[in-house]
């Protein structure tokens, strides 16, 4: 048996109402209930007991079957049909299962068989007022997340399959469409409003929007929509899948509009120099990523080669970035002084070259001066590696063998980055020279000697860095090399990790 304390404690603001047609049982039983519950009404037969819940709506009814007037099945469909969410209990001494089918139909919570004990009636009850209890705080939940739902400052939808199943407030005024009926239709309908733009998702020939954000959850996409009345916006799309729920899913459009990040993605725009430099737009976007919850890639270069972790945006603020990432990037930072960040949401690499400050107890990273660049190392496809050992160059311009200071910096099987501490004469992106390397492998001089082409050069303070692009190389050895150094570095930073 229940305590009696707990169930009065439970059963606070509960109205219950019993009918039964033997006076007896019926002072009996309201001697217990009136002790459980503060509000009990008694009623002789079905008609007054009906008359009785249409006044006050009882959260539970006790009821006999057979009684004068209106028996206790008819009175629960009435009640049923005027408030389904509650609670009867069926009393009968007969043990028919035609009455217990009709009684499950119904909805009936739970049946008694007479006569009643305290016990059972008791543990009954109890029962009946915590479903109740949990059914109230989940009507609260789910009418709260409809708000949520529907006063998102972002359109969102439901889909099943490619199908719409309900969309909030924001996407119905979007779209003007009048009522949520009309939201649910084929998703197809919709995605032919998304715009062609530089860098964002719309349908092509070999690319259905639906089947690409699907087959990448969580990952942000720019789209630009047209409405039904004209209005060109600017949203971050993204898809989430529904646990549990195959084939269902949610789709957010957060409006970004007013942040003006357009001009990040148009190819002819973003080309000048005014544009890479735009700090107030790149931070907006970080912004809208860090709102997303999504990640960025995080790319650092231990002697050339590629140390990558996925990153967290925790704060955006007076031109500092803070991200939250693994040990081993945050030493792979501590090292090399700088980082790269990468996301589909960004239109260009960033670029940090001030790091701020590092925390490795909380595994963040504080970043200062980010900027937009062109082209970026993690488009690299190649693996370069810095050499070790004994290493030596010269090259050959013409006739004319460079005299000044070289260091190589880090070499590929395609090309080899030099640090020249001046710039030999008539050196220019139509040159062709003849390079002499020699490296060390497995103690032995590695001789590399090959014609090569200027690809690129660079100018920093007191250096130049010129890369070179091999012709005709016999690559067999360095091959063996850079994958031997490859692996030299691997168990370095496999060194420094469980260190």
């Amino acid at each position: 048996m229940q305590n009696l304390k707990e169930l009065q404690n439970i059963a606070r603001g509960f109205k219950l109402l019993y009918v039964e047609d033997n006076e007896a049982l019926r002072k009996n039983a309201a001697k217990l209930l009136k002790k459980i519950f503060e509000h009990v009404d008694l009623a002789e037969d079905g008609e007054v007991g009906l008359a009785l819940f249409k006044k006050n709506h009882h959260s539970i009814v006790i009821t006999d079957i057979k009684m004068p007037k209106m028996d206790g099945m008819t009175l629960i469909k009435h009640i049923k049909r005027i408030r389904p969410e509650t609670k009867t209990i069926v009393m009968s001494a007969y043990d028919d299962k035609k009455l217990l089918l009709q009684g499950i139909e119904l909805g009936v919570f739970s049946f008694l068989q007479k006569p009643v004990s305290v016990v059972d009636l008791s543990n009954i009850l109890h029962r009946a007022i915590l479903e109740i209890n949990h059914e109230n705080h989940t009507k609260i939940f789910y009418t709260h997340l409809k708000s949520v739902f529907d006063h998102q400052s972002s359109m969102v939808v439901m889909l099943n399959d490619t199908k719409m199943l309900l969309a909030n407030d924001m996407f119905l005024e979007f779209f003007n469409y009048e009522c949520r009926d009309e939201s649910r239709r084929p998703f197809d309908e919709i995605s032919k409003q998304f715009l062609e733009h530089d860098g964002f998702l719309f349908n092509t020939a070999d690319r259905d929007v639906l089947e690409t954000v699907k087959l990448n959850e969580t990952k942000l996409y720019h789209v630009k929509l047209k409405n039904p009345k004209g209005d060109i916006r600017h949203f971050i799309l993204k898809y989430q899948d529904i646990p549990e729920k195959e084939n269902y899913g949610v789709l957010s459009f957060d409006d970004v509009t007013e942040l003006n990040l357009l001009k990040l993605f148009d190819a002819k725009q973003s080309s000048s120099d005014d544009d890479l430099k735009d700090s107030k737009a790149m931070f907006n976007l970080l912004e809208v990523i860090q709102r997303n919850s999504a990640k960025v890639e995080l790319h650092n270069y231990y002697n050339g080669l590629s140390i990558t972790n996925n990153g967290v945006i925790i704060d955006v603020d007076d031109g500092t970035l803070t991200l939250k990432t693994t040990y081993m990037q945050q030493k792979a930072i501590q090292m090399e002084q700088r980082l790269l960040i990468v996301s589909s949401a960004l239109p260009h690499t960033i670029e940090c070259k001030e790091i701020q400050r590092i925390n490795f107890e909380k595994q963040t990273v504080e970043l200062k001066s980010l900027r937009f660049i062109k082209t970026s190392p993690v488009t690299r496809s190649t693996i370069r590696v810095v050499p070790s050992g004994k290493q030596t160059v010269s090259f050959f311009v013409g006739e004319n063998k460079f005299q000044g200071d070289i260091e190589i910096e880090d070499i590929s099987l395609d090309a080899v980055k030099l640090k020249l501490n001046a710039l030999p004469a008539g050196l220019d992106s139509n040159s062709d020279i003849v390079l002499d390397i020699v490296l060390e492998l497995d103690k032995k001089p590695l001789i590399i000697n090959t014609k090569a082409s200027m690809y690129r050069k660079s100018e920093s303070r007191h250096s130049f860095s010129v890369v070179f692009i091999f012709k005709d190389l016999k690559k067999n050895k360095l091959v063996k090399y850079i994958t031997k150094r490859q692996m030299e570095l691997i168990r370095e930073i496999k060194g420094m990790q469980n260190g």
